[in-house]
């Protein structure tokens, strides 16, 4: 039985990691992620499996998608907010979904993102 979900159930992890992204939006990314849930089904993933790897996917690309994270609020009214656009925060999420994704289900899906390198030269005498 093919696992659903809806975008109540993925909204408390991205209000969890301060993401946040129009419902259009995440109703859509839902559509390409549940997509998936045939894949999962036939590869015999439990349901509580499936329901982890559409949430975690959908959170992961509303983070690639250009989802606002909050990173800093100040108030008692000089208020303020700052945000950053970046996936960093669902590296870990991204890790997960490869490891619980075993049959690779939702590896059609962009979520790798970019990584930057580090390259340092190093003189000496």
């Amino acid at each position: 039985m093919s696992a659903l979900i809806t975008i109540e159930d993925v909204k408390p992890l991205m209000a969890d990691l301060g993401f946040t992204l129009p419902d259009s939006v995440l109703n859509l990314l839902l559509e390409q992620v549940s997509a998936t849930s045939a894949c999962m089904d036939g590869a015999g993933y439990t349901e509580s499996v499936q329901k982890l790897l559409l949430i975690y996917g959908v959170t992961r690309l509303a983070a690639l998608s250009g989802a606002r994270k909050l990173s800093s609020q100040s108030a008692p009214s000089g208020a303020s907010r700052s945000f950053t656009y970046d996936a960093a925060g669902t590296d870990y999420i991204y890790r997960q979904i490869q490891s619980w994704d075993t049959n690779g289900c939702l590896s059609s899906l962009p979520m790798t993102g970019s990584s930057v390198g580090l390259f340092l030269v190093v003189g000496g005498s």
